[in-house]
């Protein structure tokens, strides 16, 4: 049976609100709680966070505040934040995340501005992952005319009046590319090509930070190439193998945005794939198979289900009227020998 906190009053969650929280069957929870063996200890872990979410928000009669998520990005990553939602609804208490998600190659900017608005405007709170577009930044101006406090993610929006941002310095983060690449080039093959998509605020920020360390620390290094994406792996591979033929590949390849696939997709087709340091973003099950088969040399990144339950308690905070501003989060860099997800 479920473990129950003291207190006069109050009755512990039953096995299938368990259940229904944690995403799992009823016998599975009834057989975790009891410690019986046949269970995953992942599996453990999440029937464990859900019964500890339903017994703090029982016991401090806490209302759960509804948050929704907004995120245009590439599928990919679009992949790995729903996933990083259905963990924060199994294990952050006193809130339930709703995503939409849309493609970047498939946004219609003032339709998704328009959901924004009208969703947000029914919720307690929002947490946003998108482009710099006036529709957009008009939609969160609204939303915080109103009073709903909203959590950019990953990529800010300064100009939307958003309330907070929850992610990494990003200008650092390019930074850290441009090192690498700076470090691992021989001084006699100086050619970079950048490949990033549509009007992200968090690509210009790391292009800004990757063109300042090469200025400053590898001046004979120089950017050939800036190739505008739309984050498709078919578009990006078509791109990037059109440049290849006609100029070559360059000795490294700094990709701000998605479709890694794509880029990856062309250097293996050039045959020269062992031959180009390949810098991308964001450790997803795509970028972590291309680090492990060495088409990919590192990825830059962060913990996004992390950061996601920080702008989901902070929302819960800011409605109780504590405002604390978050800390960058870690910059993360992955390789072949530590990509494990």
């Amino acid at each position: 049976m479920p473990r129950e906190v003291a207190g006069p009053r109050w009755k512990g969650p039953t096995v299938r609100d368990i259940a229904e929280v944690a995403g799992v069957g009823p016998a599975t929870v009834d057989r975790v709680l009891n410690d019986r063996p046949g269970v995953r200890e992942r599996t453990r872990r999440r029937v464990r966070a859900a019964l500890d979410k339903l017994a703090a928000e029982r016991q401090d009669g806490e209302q759960r505040l509804d948050i929704r998520l907004f995120c245009d990005s590439g599928e990919s990553f679009n992949e790995v934040l729903a996933a990083a939602e259905a963990e924060i609804n199994r294990s952050v208490s006193g809130a339930v995340v709703t995503g939409h998600y849309v493609p970047t190659s498939r946004l219609d900017p003032d339709a998704f501005a328009r959901k924004l608005m009208e969703d947000g405007l029914r919720s307690d709170g929002v947490v946003l992952v998108a482009r710099e577009h006036p529709a957009i930044n008009r939609a969160v101006r609204r939303l915080r005319s109103e009073e709903v406090p909203v959590a950019c993610l990953t990529t800010d929006l300064p100009n939307s009046r958003r309330s907070v941002y929850v992610g990494n310095d990003q200008h650092a983060a390019g930074s850290v590319a441009a090192q690498l690449i700076g470090r691992g080039l021989p001084p006699d093959r100086c050619r970079i090509m950048i490949v990033m998509s549509t009007s992200f605020r968090c690509q210009q920020e790391r292009e800004m930070g990757f063109r300042r360390v090469l200025r400053a620390e590898y001046p004979h290094l120089r950017i050939e190439e800036r190739v505008i994406s739309d984050d498709q792996p078919e578009t990006t591979f078509d791109q990037l193998s059109r440049y290849f033929d006609a100029s070559g590949v360059p000795a490294a390849i700094y990709n701000l945005g998605g479709a890694n696939r794509g880029v990856a997709l062309a250097l293996e087709r050039s045959g020269r794939a062992g031959d180009a340091i390949f810098v991308g973003h964001e450790l997803t099950p795509r970028s972590r198979q291309l680090l492990e088969s060495g088409t990919m040399d590192y990825v830059i990144s962060h913990d996004i289900e992390a950061e996601l339950a920080t702008a989901a308690r902070w929302i819960r905070e800011s409605r109780s009227g504590r405002w604390t501003e978050p800390p960058p989060s870690q910059i993360l860099i992955h390789t072949r020998y530590n990509c494990g997800l």
